[in-house]
């Protein structure tokens, strides 16, 4: 239990120190089109960093499920023994 414990604080620490080291993101582009567009303009792919925060709710519960499972397995496991 306490190995996790370490690499648990270790994780964390890590994570934070990376995202309080990284850059920032650049100014977003205009996404309004003009009438000059042409057709494959149009058809590019739109750039990477769009945000993922339309389906966080259901991630959330999704965990806290599979969570609360794991710990009903586990007591379950440890009171048949």
């Amino acid at each position: 239990m306490k190995i996790i414990r370490i690499l648990l604080a270790l994780f964390l620490i890590v994570s934070s120190v990376s995202v309080s080291l990284a850059s920032t993101p650049p100014p977003p582009s205009p996404t309004a089109k003009s009438a000059s567009m042409t057709a494959e303009e149009d058809d590019e792919i739109p750039p990477p960093g769009l945000p993922i925060n339309d389906h966080i709710p259901y991630l959330l519960a999704g965990g806290f499920i599979l969570g609360m499972t794991i710990i009903y397995r586990n007591k379950i496991k440890k009171a048949s023994i």
